[in-house]
């Protein structure tokens, strides 16, 4: 009996041991959200009038809160392209790319012009196997093999359901996005 005893307290003092471990991890992850959204703030105040910081800050948050390699920031324009606006850890072909061209048209079946045309996020775990890639739309290809881009998401930002533009973060490996990590993206005030 005292056997037992012994051990139902092991199995409700191991039990005990991993609740507290799971609230400090929760506790540490609400403490680096509550951060980054004091850094975009501290930018917005120091930047009045001057948007690029923002948007950098913004991006830069959103891909490390999200454990992505890179991201892009993209604002839309009247005819239907998208003007490059921030750019954070980028591969430097990528960025060499953007530098020349900072306005892309981008065609009905890549991962942005899908997203804008519905406003809807979208999250593709493997951009080889995504609809673009197969029928070898050349922006994607390109982005594909210069980047070595996988999976990504694409955020819709909206003011009163008009489109001003994208936040896109991306993994270099085939690893989707959680559900968590996606919700903190879509979180981060992207409908005005």
């Amino acid at each position: 009996m005292a056997q037992e005893s012994a051990t139902d307290l092991e199995c409700r003092l191991e039990q005990a041991q991993r609740e507290l471990s799971e609230a400090r991890a929760e506790l540490a992850e609400a403490l680096e959200q509550q951060t980054a959204t004091s850094e975009v703030l501290k930018v917005i105040s120091s930047s009045p009038g001057d948007l690029q910081p923002v948007f950098e800050a913004v991006l830069e948050n959103a891909t490390r809160l999200c454990e992505a390699s890179f991201g892009t920031l993209l604002l839309h324009e009247d005819d239907g392209a998208y003007r490059l606006a921030a750019l954070h850890n980028a591969p430097p072909a990528y960025v060499e790319v953007q530098r020349r061209k900072p306005v892309a048209r981008p065609g009905p079946l890549t991962p942005h012009g899908r997203a804008g045309a519905t406003k809807q996020l979208l999250h593709i775990a493997d951009l080889v196997e995504d609809i673009a890639y197969k029928a070898r739309d050349p922006l994607t290809v390109w982005f594909v093999e210069a980047t070595g881009a996988r999976t990504l998401v694409v955020v819709p930002m909206l003011k009163e359901d008009e489109l001003i533009g994208v936040i896109v973060i991306y993994r270099q490996e085939v690893q989707p996005f959680t559900e968590k990590q996606i919700a903190l993206v879509q979180a981060r005030g992207w409908s005005c």
